[in-house]
């Protein structure tokens, strides 16, 4: 993330806030992080979102969509919960989960990687004309 201007805490996890929000949210933007997420670790959509955990690769790239919805789209808990059918509680702990393998040198740099395309792709698409 680039110009923190705080932390936020939640349950345990620390999320670095953006220094000035966005004022109109960016069209297609989910779609972006889901893609790259589709993209790197070669699963179908439906994966994400199926009933059961399923097979670890495919839970590990669910929590990390789950965590750049929140991190890199500043989504809440709720929203995301919502759209991955799973509960909130579900979501802040695969951010948690995300957040501390990212102690881990091989899996930090590939979240940064995904971070630093995602905000590249961002600023390429669209704001939306109704405000956030």
């Amino acid at each position: 993330m680039t110009g923190l201007s705080g932390v936020s805490h939640l349950g345990g996890l620390t999320v670095g806030v953006p220094a000035a929000p966005r004022s109109r949210p960016v069209r297609g933007a989910g779609l972006l992080v889901t893609a790259c997420v589709l993209s790197v670790f070669e699963v179908e959509e439906a994966d994400l979102s199926q009933p059961s955990r399923g097979r670890a690769h495919v839970a590990l790239a669910r929590q990390i969509a789950m965590y750049l919805h929140h991190v890199i789209l500043e989504r809440t808990l709720t929203d995301i919960a919502r759209e991955f059918g799973r509960d909130r509680t579900t979501v802040a702990h695969a951010c948690r989960l995300v957040e501390d393998r990212r102690d881990e040198p091989d899996f930090d740099a590939m979240i940064g990687g995904l971070e630093t395309a995602l905000q590249a792709g961002l600023a390429a698409l669209p704001r939306s004309r109704a405000a956030a």
